[in-house]
Protein backbone atom coordinates (compact mmCIF):
# COMPACT_ATOMS: atom_id res chain seq x y z
CA UNK A 1 0.00 0.00 0.00
CA UNK A 2 0.88 3.50 -0.24
CA UNK A 3 0.96 6.12 2.17
CA UNK A 4 -2.63 7.34 0.77
CA UNK A 5 -3.72 3.91 0.28
CA UNK A 6 -2.75 3.11 4.27
CA UNK A 7 -4.48 6.19 5.52
CA UNK A 8 -7.58 6.56 3.96
CA UNK A 9 -8.05 2.50 4.83
CA UNK A 10 -7.21 2.78 8.26
CA UNK A 11 -9.67 6.08 8.66
CA UNK A 12 -12.34 3.27 7.16
CA UNK A 13 -11.41 0.44 9.14
CA UNK A 14 -10.34 -1.42 6.60
CA UNK A 15 -7.00 -4.05 6.90
CA UNK A 16 -3.90 -1.92 6.36
CA UNK A 17 -0.09 -3.32 5.42
CA UNK A 18 1.05 -1.64 8.48
CA UNK A 19 -0.46 1.17 10.95
CA UNK A 20 -0.34 4.49 9.38
CA UNK A 21 1.60 7.09 11.18
CA UNK A 22 -0.03 11.00 10.19
CA UNK A 23 -0.69 14.36 12.22
CA UNK A 24 -3.75 15.94 11.91
CA UNK A 25 -2.38 19.38 13.21
CA UNK A 26 1.35 20.24 12.41
CA UNK A 27 4.64 18.57 12.34
CA UNK A 28 6.48 21.61 11.21
CA UNK A 29 9.35 23.20 13.62
CA UNK A 30 11.84 25.58 13.68
CA UNK A 31 15.02 23.66 12.94
CA UNK A 32 12.63 22.58 9.89
CA UNK A 33 12.05 25.85 9.02
CA UNK A 34 15.60 26.22 8.70
CA UNK A 35 16.65 23.35 6.58
CA UNK A 36 14.04 24.10 4.64
CA UNK A 37 14.32 27.73 4.11
CA UNK A 38 10.62 28.40 4.55
CA UNK A 39 9.69 30.38 7.52
CA UNK A 40 6.82 31.38 9.56
CA UNK A 41 5.09 33.72 9.33
CA UNK A 42 5.31 33.99 5.65
CA UNK A 43 4.76 30.65 5.53
CA UNK A 44 0.79 31.15 6.98
CA UNK A 45 0.36 33.68 4.36
CA UNK A 46 1.76 32.50 1.25
CA UNK A 47 0.25 29.75 -0.48
CA UNK A 48 3.13 28.56 -2.44
CA UNK A 49 5.29 28.59 0.83
CA UNK A 50 2.73 26.80 2.91
CA UNK A 51 3.01 24.06 -0.03
CA UNK A 52 6.48 23.78 0.09
CA UNK A 53 6.76 23.49 3.73
CA UNK A 54 4.27 20.74 4.68
CA UNK A 55 6.22 19.15 1.24
CA UNK A 56 9.52 19.42 3.82
CA UNK A 57 7.94 18.18 6.91
CA UNK A 58 6.23 15.16 4.89
CA UNK A 59 9.44 14.34 3.12
CA UNK A 60 11.30 14.53 6.31
CA UNK A 61 9.10 12.64 8.63
CA UNK A 62 8.24 9.91 6.83
CA UNK A 63 4.45 10.10 7.75
CA UNK A 64 1.98 8.91 5.62
CA UNK A 65 0.03 12.10 5.44
CA UNK A 66 0.87 16.13 4.42
CA UNK A 67 -0.98 19.02 6.49
CA UNK A 68 -0.47 22.46 5.42
CA UNK A 69 -2.72 24.13 7.93
CA UNK A 70 -0.50 24.87 10.47
CA UNK A 71 -2.60 27.20 12.56
CA UNK A 72 -5.22 26.58 14.63
CA UNK A 73 -8.19 28.34 13.47
CA UNK A 74 -6.88 32.11 12.73
CA UNK A 75 -7.29 32.03 9.52
CA UNK A 76 -10.86 31.79 10.00
CA UNK A 77 -10.35 34.18 12.96
CA UNK A 78 -8.74 36.80 10.63
CA UNK A 79 -11.49 36.58 7.44
CA UNK A 80 -13.96 37.55 9.98
CA UNK A 81 -12.19 40.12 11.64
CA UNK A 82 -10.51 39.08 14.39
CA UNK A 83 -6.95 40.98 14.82
CA UNK A 84 -4.12 38.26 14.60
CA UNK A 85 -0.57 38.25 15.22
CA UNK A 86 1.04 35.52 12.58
CA UNK A 87 3.88 35.00 15.17
CA UNK A 88 7.50 34.15 13.79
CA UNK A 89 9.63 31.15 13.64
CA UNK A 90 9.67 29.93 17.17
CA UNK A 91 5.83 31.01 17.62
CA UNK A 92 2.21 30.36 16.38
CA UNK A 93 0.06 32.97 15.52
CA UNK A 94 -2.53 34.52 18.23
CA UNK A 95 -5.33 36.01 17.82
CA UNK A 96 -5.72 39.66 19.88
CA UNK A 97 -8.55 41.04 20.80
CA UNK A 98 -12.24 39.48 20.25
CA UNK A 99 -14.40 41.70 18.19
CA UNK A 100 -17.95 40.21 19.60
CA UNK A 101 -19.99 40.56 22.10
CA UNK A 102 -23.12 38.98 21.23
CA UNK A 103 -24.48 36.31 18.55
CA UNK A 104 -26.30 39.32 17.08
CA UNK A 105 -22.57 40.82 16.23
CA UNK A 106 -22.03 37.71 14.35
CA UNK A 107 -21.59 38.38 10.22
CA UNK A 108 -20.33 36.18 8.03
CA UNK A 109 -18.96 38.33 4.65
CA UNK A 110 -20.42 36.85 1.62
CA UNK A 111 -17.26 36.67 -0.37
CA UNK A 112 -15.83 34.91 3.04
CA UNK A 113 -13.93 32.36 0.85
CA UNK A 114 -12.08 35.01 -1.30
CA UNK A 115 -10.50 36.22 2.00
CA UNK A 116 -6.83 35.80 1.81
CA UNK A 117 -6.44 33.96 4.88
CA UNK A 118 -8.99 31.67 3.37
CA UNK A 119 -7.55 31.04 0.57
CA UNK A 120 -3.84 30.66 1.08
CA UNK A 121 -5.09 27.12 2.57
CA UNK A 122 -7.19 26.20 -0.32
CA UNK A 123 -5.02 27.07 -2.96
CA UNK A 124 -1.34 25.10 -0.56
CA UNK A 125 -4.14 22.06 -0.97
CA UNK A 126 -4.27 22.74 -4.71
CA UNK A 127 -0.71 22.51 -5.14
CA UNK A 128 -0.05 19.59 -2.82
CA UNK A 129 -2.88 17.63 -4.75
CA UNK A 130 -0.82 18.56 -8.01
CA UNK A 131 2.53 17.76 -5.92
CA UNK A 132 1.69 14.72 -4.33
CA UNK A 133 -1.15 12.78 -6.63
CA UNK A 134 -2.05 9.91 -5.03
CA UNK A 135 1.06 8.99 -2.96
CA UNK A 136 0.08 10.58 0.69
CA UNK A 137 -3.31 11.87 2.00
CA UNK A 138 -3.41 15.23 2.47
CA UNK A 139 -5.24 16.94 5.76
CA UNK A 140 -6.69 19.97 5.97
CA UNK A 141 -8.20 21.44 8.82
CA UNK A 142 -11.38 23.53 10.29
CA UNK A 143 -12.40 24.55 13.77
CA UNK A 144 -15.48 23.77 14.50
CA UNK A 145 -18.25 26.49 16.00
CA UNK A 146 -16.83 25.81 19.91
CA UNK A 147 -13.43 26.53 19.38
CA UNK A 148 -13.97 29.43 16.57
CA UNK A 149 -15.92 31.46 19.08
CA UNK A 150 -12.95 31.49 21.66
CA UNK A 151 -11.45 33.61 19.14
CA UNK A 152 -14.30 35.67 17.71
CA UNK A 153 -16.21 36.33 21.60
CA UNK A 154 -12.84 35.22 23.99
CA UNK A 155 -12.11 32.32 25.62
CA UNK A 156 -13.52 33.41 29.59
CA UNK A 157 -16.48 35.76 27.92
CA UNK A 158 -17.34 32.86 25.73
CA UNK A 159 -17.50 30.43 28.94
CA UNK A 160 -19.31 32.71 31.22
CA UNK A 161 -21.96 32.54 28.90
CA UNK A 162 -22.82 28.75 29.25
CA UNK A 163 -23.74 29.48 32.47
CA UNK A 164 -25.11 32.67 32.27
CA UNK A 165 -26.99 32.62 29.08
CA UNK A 166 -26.73 28.99 27.37
CA UNK A 167 -29.77 30.64 24.40
CA UNK A 168 -26.84 32.62 23.53
CA UNK A 169 -23.83 30.12 23.42
CA UNK A 170 -26.42 28.00 21.41
CA UNK A 171 -27.23 30.71 18.56
CA UNK A 172 -23.36 32.08 19.01
CA UNK A 173 -22.87 28.06 17.68
CA UNK A 174 -25.39 27.75 15.12
CA UNK A 175 -24.06 31.26 13.59
CA UNK A 176 -20.52 30.36 13.32
CA UNK A 177 -21.33 26.90 11.63
CA UNK A 178 -21.61 27.73 8.41
CA UNK A 179 -17.76 29.01 8.47
CA UNK A 180 -16.35 25.88 9.55
CA UNK A 181 -19.20 24.14 6.87
CA UNK A 182 -18.05 26.87 3.20
CA UNK A 183 -14.33 26.35 4.65
CA UNK A 184 -14.19 22.56 4.94
CA UNK A 185 -15.71 22.18 1.58
CA UNK A 186 -13.66 24.33 0.40
CA UNK A 187 -10.20 22.37 1.26
CA UNK A 188 -12.36 19.21 0.39
CA UNK A 189 -12.83 20.71 -3.59
CA UNK A 190 -8.99 21.43 -3.40
CA UNK A 191 -8.12 18.09 -2.67
CA UNK A 192 -8.46 17.49 1.23
CA UNK A 193 -8.83 13.89 1.80
CA UNK A 194 -9.99 14.51 5.00
CA UNK A 195 -10.11 17.21 7.82
CA UNK A 196 -8.98 17.81 11.46
CA UNK A 197 -12.11 19.50 13.37
CA UNK A 198 -10.85 21.20 15.97
CA UNK A 199 -13.47 20.76 19.01
CA UNK A 200 -11.58 22.41 22.35
CA UNK A 201 -14.85 21.30 24.68
CA UNK A 202 -11.66 19.67 26.72
CA UNK A 203 -12.14 19.09 30.49
CA UNK A 204 -9.69 21.35 31.84
CA UNK A 205 -12.21 24.01 30.43
CA UNK A 206 -15.97 22.71 31.15
CA UNK A 207 -17.83 20.27 32.03
CA UNK A 208 -18.52 16.84 30.14
CA UNK A 209 -22.21 17.46 29.57
CA UNK A 210 -22.05 20.92 28.01
CA UNK A 211 -21.09 18.71 25.12
CA UNK A 212 -24.27 17.28 24.74
CA UNK A 213 -26.28 20.47 25.82
CA UNK A 214 -24.63 22.66 22.95
CA UNK A 215 -22.64 20.99 20.61
CA UNK A 216 -23.18 17.86 19.40
CA UNK A 217 -26.36 18.13 17.49
CA UNK A 218 -24.33 20.52 15.44
CA UNK A 219 -21.67 17.89 15.10
CA UNK A 220 -23.35 14.98 14.21
CA UNK A 221 -24.17 16.79 10.71
CA UNK A 222 -20.59 18.08 10.63
CA UNK A 223 -19.04 15.47 8.44
CA UNK A 224 -22.08 14.81 5.86
CA UNK A 225 -22.13 18.77 5.65
CA UNK A 226 -18.65 19.11 4.62
CA UNK A 227 -18.39 15.90 2.29
CA UNK A 228 -15.15 13.97 3.99
CA UNK A 229 -13.67 11.98 6.93
CA UNK A 230 -13.78 14.37 10.24
CA UNK A 231 -10.75 14.08 12.82
CA UNK A 232 -11.88 15.22 15.95
CA UNK A 233 -9.64 16.92 18.16
CA UNK A 234 -10.03 18.01 21.65
CA UNK A 235 -6.76 18.71 23.74
CA UNK A 236 -6.57 17.99 27.00
CA UNK A 237 -8.31 14.85 29.49
CA UNK A 238 -11.47 13.66 27.40
CA UNK A 239 -11.65 10.34 29.19
CA UNK A 240 -14.93 11.97 31.18
CA UNK A 241 -16.86 12.89 28.07
CA UNK A 242 -15.80 9.82 24.98
CA UNK A 243 -19.01 8.47 25.55
CA UNK A 244 -20.83 12.00 24.17
CA UNK A 245 -17.79 12.17 21.60
CA UNK A 246 -18.85 8.74 20.32
CA UNK A 247 -22.32 9.56 19.50
CA UNK A 248 -21.28 13.09 16.81
CA UNK A 249 -20.85 10.85 13.27
CA UNK A 250 -17.28 11.55 12.83
CA UNK A 251 -14.96 9.31 11.65
CA UNK A 252 -12.09 9.66 13.73
CA UNK A 253 -10.77 11.17 17.34
CA UNK A 254 -7.43 12.69 17.62
CA UNK A 255 -6.35 12.26 21.70
CA UNK A 256 -3.81 13.52 23.73
CA UNK A 257 -1.17 12.04 26.13
CA UNK A 258 -3.14 13.16 29.22
CA UNK A 259 -5.48 10.10 28.29
CA UNK A 260 -4.16 6.09 28.76
CA UNK A 261 -4.20 4.75 24.86
CA UNK A 262 -5.70 1.63 27.04
CA UNK A 263 -8.46 3.13 28.53
CA UNK A 264 -8.94 4.86 25.45
CA UNK A 265 -9.24 1.99 23.01
CA UNK A 266 -11.47 0.45 25.67
CA UNK A 267 -14.24 3.16 25.35
CA UNK A 268 -13.81 5.02 21.74
CA UNK A 269 -16.38 3.94 19.13
CA UNK A 270 -14.26 6.38 16.66
CA UNK A 271 -11.29 5.18 14.69
CA UNK A 272 -7.97 6.56 17.28
CA UNK A 273 -5.78 8.93 16.33
CA UNK A 274 -2.93 9.51 18.58
CA UNK A 275 -1.20 10.34 21.79
CA UNK A 276 2.76 10.50 21.64
CA UNK A 277 3.42 12.97 24.31
CA UNK A 278 4.47 16.52 22.99
CA UNK A 279 6.23 18.07 25.64
CA UNK A 280 8.24 15.21 27.86
CA UNK A 281 8.56 13.00 24.74
CA UNK A 282 9.12 14.81 21.56
CA UNK A 283 10.59 17.81 22.71
CA UNK A 284 12.92 16.77 26.03
CA UNK A 285 13.13 12.66 24.69
CA UNK A 286 15.21 11.36 22.90
CA UNK A 287 14.52 8.44 20.14
CA UNK A 288 14.11 5.30 23.03
CA UNK A 289 11.75 7.26 24.43
CA UNK A 290 9.42 8.07 21.22
CA UNK A 291 9.71 4.29 20.66
CA UNK A 292 8.81 3.00 23.87
CA UNK A 293 5.62 5.48 23.66
CA UNK A 294 4.94 4.50 20.20
CA UNK A 295 5.69 0.83 21.16
CA UNK A 296 2.96 1.30 23.55
CA UNK A 297 0.13 3.17 22.00
CA UNK A 298 0.87 0.08 19.15
CA UNK A 299 0.09 -2.44 21.51
CA UNK A 300 -3.18 -0.65 23.00
CA UNK A 301 -4.25 -1.15 19.16
CA UNK A 302 -4.47 2.55 18.20
CA UNK A 303 -5.26 2.71 14.60
CA UNK A 304 -3.12 5.66 13.83
CA UNK A 305 -0.09 6.91 15.16
CA UNK A 306 0.67 10.29 15.59
CA UNK A 307 1.84 13.49 17.87
CA UNK A 308 -1.09 14.56 20.41
CA UNK A 309 -1.19 17.52 19.14
CA UNK A 310 0.67 20.44 16.59
CA UNK A 311 4.27 19.80 17.47
CA UNK A 312 5.88 22.25 19.56
CA UNK A 313 8.19 24.53 17.35
CA UNK A 314 11.24 23.79 19.71
CA UNK A 315 10.83 19.95 18.72
CA UNK A 316 13.75 18.24 17.37
CA UNK A 317 12.65 17.02 13.89
CA UNK A 318 14.48 13.97 14.00
CA UNK A 319 12.25 13.27 17.57
CA UNK A 320 9.39 14.20 14.85
CA UNK A 321 10.95 11.69 12.58
CA UNK A 322 11.62 8.90 15.12
CA UNK A 323 7.73 8.43 15.59
CA UNK A 324 7.26 7.06 12.04
CA UNK A 325 10.84 4.85 12.20
CA UNK A 326 9.19 3.29 15.86
CA UNK A 327 6.25 2.56 13.94
CA UNK A 328 8.47 0.91 10.97
CA UNK A 329 10.30 -1.00 13.83
CA UNK A 330 7.32 -2.60 15.94
CA UNK A 331 7.97 -5.79 16.35
CA UNK A 332 4.18 -6.87 16.40
CA UNK A 333 3.81 -5.13 12.99
CA UNK A 334 2.18 -7.26 10.34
Amino acid sequence: MNSRQRFMAALGRQPVDRTPVACPTSTVTADLQDQAGLFFPEAHQDAGMMADLALAAWRHTGYDTVFPVFAGGTHEAEALGVPVRWGDPTHMPACERPPWSSPDDIVIPESLLDHPALRTPVRAIEKLRREVGGEAAIIGKVYGPWSLAYHCFGLARFLKLTIKDPPQVSAILEGLRPVAVAFGRAQVAAGADALCYGAHITGDLIRPQAYPQFLQSIDQGMEAAIGAPLIFHCCGKTMDRIGYFNGNGQTAFHFESQNDPFEMKATAEMVLIGNINNGETLTNGGRDDVRREVFRALDAGIDIIAPECAVPLTAPIDNIKAVADAVREYPGRA
